[in-house]
């Protein structure tokens, strides 16, 4: 069990402390400041674009660094200590609801839910989960949206129809099981993987459902838009080449998702780069529909979130571009 826990915190998935950024991030005229906020395989376009040299080949001279906190990341942003961050959709929704209105999405790189409720294997299916201890990490996070989310195409409430157990990090969710403690709990990759390899089961394949979700953001802010529009498009142009580095060259990508994950399971790195590719976005382009989607569940939380449109949050020049100009058809072929 040492040995596992030492192989997800190295995953960072869930796990992302928030360790800053050394020194004070000052963002330059002539420099972007891009930071991405956990070492998980959706963060990856980032460091291959930096790591191939794909920013300079785009003209576009970029600091990459590390702040492992959503509302962090989202505040350096906003101070102008940043100018980019990939980062979870969800914190920068709820700061633009809260008054944030300089800050905007400026493209997606990860566009639906990728995550899977495992279990018991005496759980027959997923109608049989009504009544059963259901673990999440907590309630508002990622896992609890999945949940929310994925069940109601059932006709489920997990707020009503199961016992919520709230376990404070995913981590818990397999000793919990084995504990005997909860029934099922929601995940994402690669620890449905291990609960299989420990004979547990998966219940619901939440990645298999294709449900639009703002998962990973392009964040900035409208007037560093304004100001760097033109280095944001090189930048723009570098992540999505990036992003098809990905899809088109496993061998190189997982060089580099190993270099900064640590992972040295091959088949562990090669499960979680196979869930996350299949909700990347190429285009960068943002589904309303995702961000829909975190304004109606927390709707009754936020009571802003109920006359908030989509389009509000997010800017589509830079798709627009990548699309208008050739360069995804140039890119891609045919395939796009």
């Amino acid at each position: 069990m040492i040995a596992l826990n030492r192989l997800l915190t190295r995953l960072g998935i869930g796990l992302a402390a928030c360790i800053g950024v050394a020194g004070t991030v000052q963002a330059q005229s002539s420099t972007l400041t891009a930071f991405y906020t956990a070492h998980v395989v959706s963060m990856a376009p980032m460091w291959i674009a930096k790591e191939t040299g794909l920013f300079k080949k785009n003209g576009v001279d970029v600091r990459v660094v590390y702040i492992g906190s959503g509302p962090i990341g989202t505040t350096s942003i906003l101070s102008g200590e940043a100018d980019i961050g990939i980062i979870g959709g969800f914190a920068p929704i709820r700061a633009i609801l809260g008054g944030a209105k300089n800050l905007v999405i400026i493209g997606q790189s990860k566009k639906a839910m990728v995550g899977a409720i495992v279990g018991r294997k005496e759980i027959t299916g997923v109608q049989d989960l009504k009544g059963k201890r259901l673990g999440i990490d907590r309630i508002g996070s990622n896992p609890d949206m999945y949940t929310q989310a994925a069940l109601a195409k059932f006709q489920i409430d997990p707020l009503k129809d199961l016992s919520y157990v709230q376990m404070g990090s995913t981590s818990q969710g397999i000793p919990a099981l084995k504990a005997g403690a909860i029934d099922a709990f929601t995940t994402a990759p690669p620890y449905d993987l291990f609960a299989q390899r420990l004979g547990f089961k998966v219940i619901l394949d939440i990645t298999a459902l294709k449900i639009p979700f703002a998962a990973t953001v392009l964040l900035s802010t409208r007037s560093t838009v304004g100001r760097k529009q033109a280095e944001i498009a090189k930048f723009a142009r570098a992540y999505a080449e990036a992003i098809h580095t990905f899809l088109t060259h496993p061998e190189v990508a997982a060089k580099v998702v190993q270099q900064y994950t640590k992972v040295e399971d091959k088949e562990v790195l090669s499960y979680s780069m196979a869930a996350e590719g299949k909700a990347m976005e190429p285009s960068l382009r943002v589904d309303p529909q995702g961000i829909d989607l975190i304004l109606n569940l927390i709707r009754k939380s936020v009571p802003q979130a109920a006359s908030a449109k989509a389009e509000d949050f997010y800017d589509p020049r830079f798709s627009s571009e990548l699309k208008d100009s050739g360069f995804l058809s140039k890119l891609w072929g045919d395939k796009q």
